[in-house]
């Protein structure tokens, strides 16, 4: 199973946080380098390109530009704008507090994010049960995309297909979109994503726009596939909106770290607070960040703000004030592909994460274009006769990189072929399945887009409505794994490219490198035969075609059998007399085709165990998790050797062996269990990765807060970061201007001084320094404030670390604790099915002095100290917090002895399990299998603010949908009576019954709309307590002239049921009123209508048999209204028909001639019914309906 030990909890941030203190409060946060988009076009786009080269790709350092919102167009990107655009396009706003989606409109959303914004404070900002409604992903509108492209660097726009400078080398004439003729095109360069060289039906459109309000946020991620991210602050709240309405100002604050530290920020996520970062479902308290070995770099996002996020980096985001709306992108290049076959796509296999940039794909694609740009520049070499033009051309730097980067995507597509490579067979040749590529077959396990070559099951195949078939299909690499469908075996063999073409284009694009770079060389790529023949074990797919030979079919059609008892542990029973009984366990027998495992001394089927040439055999699970081997590398290795042959077996018995040192896992494996996002029909036959590795960490003693395993991790990231950022002469070429430096280059070796920020060499004037080395103007502005005011003069202590003051025992819930650093952790709860949302809610953290600092004393400290930091700093408050954490703990157990669940919370506080086998008596067990469980009352939650607008009225598909509420905006005479009432000169009028209609408007139930509106008689906003219905006014005074029958007030309790009901409103006039009537016939006529009425709220379907206009033949509801749900109303109101219909049936309104015979109902009057519109009525009338 999961793991079950203890994992950090989400703790918000407060609303009046003060950044700039946390930052300068805090060694190891730093600000991110800041650069102005001025400087761009005054140092040019090729050193705006180089910079983000060194800093951001290779450096793997965050970098903001600040400055667009002057660049944009003030009247596009506002909130208005898109209101009037796109303000009726309905999106999936994301609930974070209840991890779901409600379905809003823009404009809905809207016009609640001051109310959603100003229910936060000081006091409450920990509560989880409010409303956090993110609008995230969401398409960005195309006149967004056009005006970006203006003011964005094309380089690092969304899918820029060319980098190349305007009439450089290799251009040519093209028409000219905006003047007649012919204009130069770009010249040939490399994309600046290479997304763009997909088809568009293949791309991943990720231009993307994110609005966010107070609270809401973004949890710890990458960003997918190792791409490059960039993110741009559009538009903000300020203090006042444009409708005049007081706002809170809108930012972003975000936690972001660099590439090199990404495998010690993973293994802080998995060993410290216990989630991974891969799933993006954990957001980092700050104490967590305080507290992390290496350095979190801080930004506060405001408006004009363009970040450049690095590949693989870990980062979080944290919305602040009223409004915040971003726009962001991902571009792939040939540095990230080579980052996601290496890195990112084995990880999001293991978690199931979605692959939506097809990156073998890209690769395949950028090789043909690339080609056919390097052919062209060759055809322009012959062709032209100017000798300058083709020294141009040779000696192109844009060209020589695009050359540079055809040989890295080169060698990635040998690398996909060589893993698809099959041993020659004629015979398995023809049994192929061919499929034509259209770049949308994805496994049915990890969600990764395949490429050429996979396995689809014959069996397991469902057919569709639409008459397709849902088949099967698992990539090579799962199926390496021991992931499939519950056939495990019997799978055909499928590819969608014909082999043969592929390897044709693989020696044509060889024989093109070896041109362009001047013949054969020890360098060269080699034919795909030869370095299939260096590769020294099995492919992939030869590895997989062995595995479906070795693995049994199992027909899912046919019963499973039934399982073997256990007579593998000795069995402890309980008598009756209290005695204990040990029954001893008898010796397993092998089986046929079943062999000994090494670790368990079990036999297990031979196909489940990778056997050594010793004749040890070891399974997978084990190599695994105890020795970090995946199956994939067991398998394709001919000549394995199993961890004793190694010395390095950790097993019980081997370590009493003596010279055998025990292997230690590098990595902590939580368990990824993946049943939520795989195919149903799947299951895991060699290895269950649910499982963690927590028993063979404690094996080898190193089950603590500083690990061995993090500390490793800590020295590959300073290793990795002592080299530096350079441009390698294999894989870049340097443009020519200012020399990069690169580290152990002395400054005085270069004509050009350059500037440093953070070891990553600067632009003097992209950094803000003159080439002098004095400072003018300082980006950051702690550090600007520090150095202005004198560099020893002592900063203001303005925050105090969370981590020194300690939490009161009241405010924990049960299974919290917090460590020594502050950090509040969750322990799962065994009897509570789902325990990963956590309900506790830590108190305020008090603002407490700290310690004077040392004068002179740096903010910054050395990278190796930045452990000893986390042992020194916190020393004298870690002793009181560990004591008090251990009276914590004491208490805990307590409460919980004292409520009869000591066992449970100590188990889930300890991370052990007992297991205990009791006697219990048939006649007993039987009684309490009988027993009904009691029902939990759950309180109803008042915290919600916003209501889906959606019009679907199928509460199953939107169970959170608000019926609108109904606004009187005019007159409307065509209900009215009074053209049929006008009466004689002189003539007292007696009161109306009804003295006017109006028409409706439909406004959303708690918008800032409502609250503007005075005497709405529709509906009560969500915070205010409802009042109960009156009665309309005719029967009130009715009731008051004697008739007791009928209440003063309808009944507000509603009759539960999860359809909304429709309502029979009759808009009823005052009988004719004319001096020839009687008084009595006036009384009778009343009368009558009184009845009238009362029989037309109580019509339902079956009290009109006669009439052939049903349900089915009423037109469909209007886009945009719901109705509303009646106070009281009669049982039979708007049955549901077989329960099944997504639409409520409409309420019939048909009156047939004879059945009122006096009354207005049966004179032409209109009634008005609720949520439908004119059905056609028997008698040839027509029936108003209002929409409520």
């Amino acid at each position: 199973m999961p793991t079950a030990r203890r994992s950090a909890a989400f703790d918000p941030i407060s609303p009046d946080l003060d950044l700039d203190a946390l930052v300068q409060q805090t060694p190891n946060f730093e600000y991110v380098t800041r650069i102005s988009c001025d400087m761009i076009e005054t140092q040019g786009l090729d050193t705006f390109e180089k910079l983000v080269l060194l800093h951001v790709l290779i450096g793997g350092k965050p970098l903001v530009v600040e400055g667009f919102h002057k660049r944009l167009d003030e009247w596009t990107f506002t909130r208005s704008w898109l209101q009037d655009n796109h303000g009726k396009k309905y999106e999936n706003a994301r609930n974070l507090s209840k991890q779901t989606n409600l379905i809003v409109s823009i404009n809905h959303y809207f016009d609640n994010m001051n109310k959603l914004t100003n229910q936060w404070n000081r006091h409450n900002y920990r509560d989880r049960d409010r409303q956090r409604l993110y609008l995230k992903d969401i398409d960005c509108p195309q006149v967004w995309h056009d005006k970006l492209r203006e003011v964005v660097p094309p380089s690092i726009f969304y899918l820029n297909d060319s980098t190349g400078n305007v009439g450089g080398p290799g251009a040519v004439d093209e028409p000219n979109p905006h003047a007649p003729g012919l204009r130069k095109s770009r010249g040939v360069a490399r994309a600046g994503d290479l997304m763009s060289c997909l088809p568009p039906a293949m791309r991943a459109e990720n231009l993307m726009c994110y609005i966010g309000h107070e609270g809401t946020y973004t949890p710890a991620h990458r960003e997918m596939c190792a791409s490059l991210g960039q993110n741009l602050m559009v538009e903000t709240s300020s203090t006042v909106d444009t409708d005049g309405k007081p706002t809170k100002p809108g930012s972003s604050i975000w936690f972001m770290t660099e590439s090199k530290d990404r495998n010690l920020v993973s293994e802080y996520w998995l060993s410290t607070l216990g989630h991974d970062i891969e799933v993006e479902a954990h957001f980092a308290q700050i104490n967590a960040w305080k507290s992390a070995p290496f350095t979190t770099y801080i930004v506060e996002q405001k408006l004009g703000d363009f970040i450049l996020i690095p590949p693989l980096a870990p980062h979080q985001v944290w919305n602040r004030g009223t409004r915040t709306m971003k726009v962001a992108w991902n571009r792939t290049t040939v540095e990230t592909l080579e980052l996601a076959l290496d890195e990112a796509l084995p990880r999001a296999r293991m978690v199931g994460r979605d692959e939506q940039y097809k990156n073998k794909a890209i690769i395949y694609f950028s090789l043909g274009r690339y080609s056919e740009l390097l052919r062209h520049v060759d055809r322009q070499k012959g062709s032209v006769s100017n000798h300058q033009l083709t020294l141009d051309l040779k000696y192109s730097p844009k060209i020589r990189q695009l050359q540079k980067d055809f040989r890295r995507l080169f060698s990635l597509y040998t690398r996909i072929l060589l893993a698809e490579v099959l041993p020659h067979n004629p015979r398995d040749d023809k049994k192929i399945q061919y499929l034509p590529f259209d770049g949308n077959v994805t496994c049915s396990f990890c969600r990764c887009n395949i490429f050429n070559r996979f396995l689809t099951c014959t069996s397991c195949i469902i057919p569709l409505e639409n008459g397709e078939e849902d088949t099967y299909d698992i990539c090579l690499e799962c199926y390496a794994m021991g992931r499939s469908c519950k056939c495990i075996s019997g799978y055909k063999w499928v590819e969608q490219f014909k082999w043969q073409e592929l390897t044709d284009k693989h020696e044509r694009w060889r024989q093109q490198i070896v041109t362009f770079e001047g013949g054969l060389t020890d360098k060269s790529a080699l034919p795909l035969h030869m370095e299939q023949q260096y590769m020294r074990k099995k492919s992939l797919a030869a590895v997989c075609q062995e595995q479906l030979r070795l693995r049994p079919y199992t027909d899912p059609k046919k019963p499973p059998p039934e399982p073997k008892l256990s007579k593998d542990a000795d069995e402890s029973l309980v008598n009756a007399d209290g005695t204990v009984t040990v029954k001893k366990r008898k010796p397993q027998v092998a089986e046929k085709g079943q062999i000994k495992n090494h670790v368990s001394n079990y036999f297990e089927p031979a196909w489940k165990l990778r056997a050594c040439k010793c004749g040890r055999a070891y399974s997978y699970g084990n190599l695994f998790r105890a020795f970090d081997i995946m199956p994939l590398a067991a398998m394709e290795d001919p000549d394995w050797q199993c961890p004793h042959c190694q010395r390095i077996c950790s097993c019980g018995k081997c370590r009493k062996v003596a010279g055998m040192e025990p292997y230690e896992p590098k990595g902590t494996v939580l368990g990824y269990d993946t049943r939520r996002v795989a195919d149903p029909r799947s299951t895991e036959s060699l290895v269950d990765f649910k499982q963690s590795n927590f028993e063979w960490v404690k094996k080898a003693g190193d089950d603590s807060e500083d690990s061995r395993r993090l500390n490793r991790r800590f020295d590959e990231a300073e290793a990795a970061k002592s080299q530096g950022p350079a441009l390698d002469d294999d894989h870049y070429v340097n443009e020519g201007g200012d020399p990069i430096l690169t580290h152990g280059q002395d400054e005085s070796e270069s004509p050009t001084v350059q500037t440093y920020q953070d070891d990553i060499p600067i632009d003097p004037l992209l950094g803000g320094l003159p080439s002098n080395g004095t400072q003018t103007a300082i980006r950051n502005p702690v550090l600007a404030g520090t150095l202005q005011d004198g560099e020893n003069q002592e900063p203001p202590q303005l925050f105090v670390a969370p981590s020194a003051v300690m939490l009161d025992q009241r405010h924990l819930g049960g299974g919290f604790t917090t460590d020594e650093n502050g950090i509040v952790f969750q322990y799962p709860d065994p009897t509570d099915p789902d325990p990963t949302v956590p309900q506790y809610a830590p108190p305020q953290v008090e603002q407490r002095p700290q310690p004077a600092k040392v004068s002179g004393q740096s903010k910054k400290r050395k990278r190796s100290d930045a452990r000893d930091h986390i042992q020194t700093d916190m020393l004298d408050q870690n002793q009181a917090n560990e004591q008090y954490h251990k009276a914590q703990v004491k208490r805990t157990l307590a409460d919980a002895r004292r409520n009869d669940r000591y066992i449970i919370a100590e188990a889930a506080m300890s991370g052990r399990s007992l297991s205990v086998k009791l006697g219990v008596d048939k006649t007993r067990l039987a009684s309490i299998l009988n027993q009904t469980p009691a029902q939990t009352i759950r309180p109803t939650k008042t915290n919600v603010i916003v209501q889906s607008d959606y019009p679907s009225p199928s509460t199953k598909a939107n169970p959170l949908s608000d019926p609108l509420k109904r606004a009187r905006i005019e007159r409307d005479d065509e209900f009215s009576t009074r053209k049929n009432k006008r009466r004689k000169s002189g003539q007292q009028q007696t009161e109306d019954l009804t003295k006017k209609s109006s028409k409706f408007m439909a406004i959303s139930s708690g918008s800032e709309a409502e609250e503007d509106m005075e005497g709405d008689d529709g509906g009560h906003a969500p915070d205010r307590a409802p009042k109960p219905r009156q009665l309309p006014a005719y029967l009130a005074r009715k009731n008051d002239v004697g008739d007791h029958e009928i209440p003063k007030e309808l009944i507000s309790e509603p009759r539960p049921s999860r359809r909304k009901s429709t309502l029979v409103e009759a808009a009823v006039g005052r009988p004719h009123d004319s001096s020839k009537k009687s008084e009595g016939l006036a009384t009778t006529l009343a009368e009558e209508n009184r009845k009238a009425k009362l029989r037309a709220l109580h019509w339902d379907h079956e009290d009109s048999p006669d009439d052939e206009s049903g349900p089915e033949s009423l037109p469909a509801e209007p886009p945009g209204l719901t109705k509303r749900t009646p106070a009281s109303k009669p049982r039979n109101v708007a049955r549901l028909q077989n329960g099944t219909s997504s639409v409520p049936p409409k309420v019939k309104a048909t009156v047939t001639p004879g059945s009122v015979p006096v009354s207005i109902f049966s004179k032409g009057k209109k009634i008005r019914v609720a949520g439908s519109e004119r059905p056609k009525m028997t008698n040839g009338k027509t029936a108003r309906h209002s929409l409520g």
